[in-house]
């Protein structure tokens, strides 16, 4: 639990700092190539943002929701693959790229932010 309560005490403090997030609507932890702080919520003029904290270098990566692959849209592209129930999803980066991490069962699938292709699929 502390590594999660550090995540939301910590991502949150610093998304608000540096992207001037106004409200949270989802604090997680992306373990990729790199791990980051993942925040999803709303900056101050109402857009629904994600931001993105690089733990080890605490780099800051902001994207505008809009302008990319929705959450709906990437689980629809994961179940056209095979996925069944969706157990998580998560927005991180992968490769220099933005994508949503979703996890169904023992699989990780990565979806393209920006392209909405799939990038990858792992078995846990």
């Amino acid at each position: 639990m502390k590594p999660y309560r550090t995540a939301k005490v910590e991502g949150e403090r610093l998304a608000k700092q540096y992207a001037n997030l106004e409200t949270v609507s989802q604090i997680d932890i992306f373990n990729g190539l790199e791990s980051y702080y993942s925040v999803l919520g709303q900056d101050k003029n109402q857009k629904s943002v994600a931001v993105l904290v690089e733990k080890s270098s605490n780099n800051i990566y902001v994207y505008q929701l809009k302008n990319g692959t929705s959450q709906e849209k990437a689980e629809a592209v994961v179940r056209e693959k095979g996925a069944t129930e969706i157990d998580k999803i998560t927005f991180g980066r992968y490769a220099e790229k933005p994508v949503w991490e979703i996890k169904s069962g023992g699989d990780y699938y990565l979806v393209d932010f920006e392209s909405g292709a799939l990038v990858e699929k792992e078995k846990q």
